[in-house]
């Protein structure tokens, strides 16, 4: 199987897929165990994660989805070229001018995708504004290929997001029925809100991305066991995050509006200034079916959350 034949491919979306918390708690009840900072410290890693996966998301749908020759410049102007009717593949990318200036050959290709949604495009309730600039190195798919991600102006529904973003490709295999590929993430961002506070992160994880041929909505992206974040909430509170088992995304949930994982747990454990004990949190994501609902355990209880995308 040809490269090419997965750049028509609809966009896995990874990005949307690590889902952002809206725990619509103000203080504790009894039916409720989640306080009003409970609610701050999940939203704090989850917002920050979704939103760092959304860009680098975004950056795949125009990577998988344009030619070999684009990517590598072949062009006699030798100038960037816009890209045209990605929005078809992928809305959140409707009302942005994209380009690409691009360089080497088609097996060896280099060169900047930019992303401009310039002073504001609304896309489903978003609104993005300023540039994504992917700097890419390598084949597509071919293994050390990499993508640096940064930005310029770039927020997200007033959110701000600066830092990098680097996702490199470690292994790729095809076969008649699909082709899996491993990806290793990096990131170092920092999002800043409209009243100035401020959430950090910096991740390090392995996501495995198998695209079914045949049936494309059956297609996984899975973050595996083992990976990290730390960082600071908006309240300045230093915190952890660790997938304790795998996170299972399915194409057919983005597809009905459903963002989590059908599977899987991470943790994460927040530093209380009220106490030298960090307070720990266990997210379970799932059952095998598309569901916009997690379980979230503090001091052994539980409660079930309904997950919004809305960021804010």
């Amino acid at each position: 199987m040809k490269i090419e034949n997965v750049n028509t491919m609809k966009s896995l979306s990874a990005a949307v897929v690590a889902g952002i918390f809206i725990l619509a708690s103000c203080s504790k009840s009894n039916d409720n165990p989640l306080s009003s900072a409970d609610s701050q410290n999940v939203n704090s890693e989850s917002v920050s994660s979704s939103t760092a996966s959304e860009t680098s998301d975004l950056g795949n749908s125009v990577i998988s989805n344009v030619s070999d020759s684009k990517l590598a410049g072949a062009r006699v102007s030798g100038g960037p070229v816009t890209v045209t009717g990605l929005d078809g593949i992928d809305g959140r990318l409707k009302g942005a001018t994209i380009t690409i200036l691009g360089s080497g050959t088609k097996d060896n290709p280099s060169g900047t995708v930019t992303i401009d949604y310039g002073t504001g495009v609304t896309t489903n309730g978003i609104t993005r504004k300023g540039q994504i600039i992917i700097v890419y190195t390598g084949k597509r798919l071919g293994p050390q290929s990499t993508r640096r991600i940064s930005f310029n102006g770039f927020s997200r529904n007033s959110v701000g997001i600066t830092g990098t973003y680097i996702v490199t490709v470690v292994d790729t295999t095809f076969t008649n029925t699909d082709l899996t590929a491993t990806f290793s993430h990096n990131t170092d961002l920092t999002l800043t809100f409209p009243d100035n506070s401020t959430i950090t992160r910096t991740a390090n994880f392995t996501a495995v991305w198998d695209y079914v041929i045949a049936t494309p909505l059956q297609s996984t992206i899975t973050h595996k066991a083992g990976g990290v974040a730390t960082g600071t909430t908006r309240i300045g509170a230093n915190y952890a995050m660790a997938i304790s088992k795998d996170l299972v995304y399915r194409a057919d949930c983005f597809a009905t509006g459903m963002f989590l994982p059908i599977s899987g747990t991470k943790t994460i454990s927040v530093a209380s200034s009220s106490s030298a004990t960090p307070v720990g949190y266990t997210l379970e994501f799932g059952n095998g079916t598309c569901s916009n609902s997690v379980t979230v355990t503090v001091n052994g209880k539980s409660k079930v959350i309904t997950v919004s995308n809305d960021g804010n």
